[in-house]
């Protein structure tokens, strides 16, 4: 099954910064009570992967764990949760979500060596 990127299922805009006090209480009660802040940083978190293109190591510091973060997105996103949060704020003063070149331009080539192709008669080859 093809899972949506981030940046696709946020195709329009994320929220420009991380939430507000205000903002949370509007979504909280969608969420996972969680223990201390988990919850709310990894929204944050994942707002803040989309809007940069930051790899999630680089947000540890700042948001804590990561892979809890990735983790309930994944959830959110199979359960429609996330769909939900995306329409309860959409009053929230947005960014567009930036056009990320992750890879630098590249060329793949490839050549076959003929000495190592089988015919339709010979399915497999051992030793040399």
């Amino acid at each position: 099954m093809h899972r949506p990127s981030l940046v696709q299922k946020a195709k329009a805009a994320l929220p420009a910064t991380d939430l507000t006090d205000e903002q949370w209480s509007l979504l909280s009660h969608l969420l996972p009570v969680g223990r201390g802040n988990r919850v709310r940083r990894s929204v944050d978190a994942i707002f803040a992967k989309a809007r940069t293109g930051v790899s999630w190591p680089k947000l540890r510091e700042e948001y804590g764990s990561t892979s809890t973060a990735s983790k309930y997105f994944n959830e959110w996103v199979a359960q429609g949760i996330w769909a939900e949060l995306d329409l309860t704020l959409a009053g929230v003063e947005r960014v567009p979500v930036p056009d990320l070149d992750l890879l630098p331009p590249m060329r793949i080539e490839g050549r076959v060596d003929p000495r190592v192709m089988l015919s339709a008669d010979e399915p497999f080859r051992t030793g040399s």
